[in-house]
């Protein structure tokens, strides 16, 4: 509420759409980090593009999700970069896979999305160096990922 924190829920967007066009009145980019999906499902959902849409209509110039304890993919919505989660942090004590996203945005306003893969083991994350590991977890989030390419340094860029 107004005067008590709480878990802001996106079954109704109506709340989050108005925080997101005040930022958009307000600021020179808009980053949107939602908790969102179905846990344990690396697929993104019809629910999650519907939401993706109101918030890009409402002013996001990026999406960030998370909530589904797993990885799941990336698309361009109307230019907008959209990764729909990037799995868990720091969670638990189980091995897998996750990620961390960078962002970079120039001067000229394009932006830059960058997939950093990781691992979360023994309630530990840490960036994967090992080549083939890195590339295997890559390949994966291009696999389940829509109209996008994942070069081999994590690079998100539309299809052409």
């Amino acid at each position: 509420t107004q005067d008590s924190p709480g878990v802001l829920k996106t079954l109704n967007p109506d709340k989050f759409v108005k925080v997101i066009e005040e930022a958009e009145a307000n600021a020179d980019y808009v980053i949107v980090y939602v908790h969102w999906g179905t846990e344990q499902n690396p697929n993104f959902e019809p629910d999650q593009t519907a939401l993706a849409d109101a918030y890009i209509e409402a002013g996001a110039d990026a999406i960030i999700g998370a909530h589904t304890h797993c990885l799941q993919g990336c698309e361009y919505r109307e230019d907008v970069p959209i990764l729909y989660s990037l799995g868990n942090f720091w969670f638990n004590s189980i091995k897998l896979d996750t990620g961390v996203l960078q962002l970079v945005i120039h001067r000229d306003g394009s932006m830059d999305f960058q997939f950093l893969p990781c691992v979360q083991s023994k309630n530990r994350t840490y960036l994967v160096e090992d080549e083939a590991e890195k590339l295997r977890i890559l390949d994966y989030m291009e696999s389940i990922s829509v109209g996008v390419t994942i070069d081999d340094s994590g690079y998100i860029t539309p299809k052409e």
